[in-house]
């Protein structure tokens, strides 16, 4: 089959690989050839597309997820229906029931950190850990700023009339803030590849 571009080339090339025999009268060869390699069948680069390796984790812009994904939602599952999957992340994120099944990693409501893998930015660090919330230490510093207290109570800074009392001993400021600490995010839906669906 002679082409005479190179858009041409690149299909040929995905329809061979799909194992199917060009037909130029055909013009659903690659579509099929494309269902054909996701499914898992041809001989081009194993039937994976990248990104949607088995075991991949992708946020998704809908609340479920295609066919072929699970929520990451910490469900037990089977090891015998998903099999691929079981032999790609085993009990890193659970045992499940110990011999049946085994859980999906849980990553409703969490923010996903990089693995430091020996870099020593966070260090110490086991893959598929969790890691609760904390902010750096550090400390504010009272400058040019009045004492008050009441006898008997804890100091609370004031900046109006003199002090009542000079000191600041356990001193404290107001509460600010929320139930935790974040930065702005969106909420969008965590999904792990778990099977290639068949062609139809």
């Amino acid at each position: 089959m002679q082409c005479f571009s190179p858009v041409e080339s690149e299909v040929l090339n995905v329809v061979l690989a799909a194992d199917i025999q060009p037909d130029r009268l055909d013009d659903t060869q690659l579509l099929q050839a494309i269902n054909a390699l996701i499914s898992g069948a041809g001989s081009g680069g194993g039937g994976v597309v990248a990104g949607s390796e088995i075991g991949s984790v992708s946020a998704f812009a809908m609340p479920t997820p295609p066919t072929g994904w699970l929520v990451c939602d910490g469900s037990a599952i089977s090891r015998t229906e998903y099999a691929d999957l079981f032999a790609t992340i085993g009990t890193l994120w659970g045992h499940g029931d110990e011999v049946t099944t085994f859980n999906l990693p849980d990553l409703r409501g969490e923010f996903v950190r990089g693995f430091d893998d020996g870099r020593g930015v966070d260090d110490g660090r086991a893959f598929a850990s969790a890691q609760s919330d904390e902010f750096k230490s550090h400390y504010h510093g009272f400058v040019n700023q009045l004492g008050a207290q009441d006898a008997g109570n804890d100091g609370y800074i004031t900046t109006g009339d003199d002090p009542v009392d000079q000191s600041l001993a356990n001193s404290v400021t107001d509460n600010a803030g929320g139930d935790e600490t974040r930065p702005r995010n969106i909420a969008m839906t965590y999904a792990i590849k778990a099977f290639y669906p068949s062609a139809s």
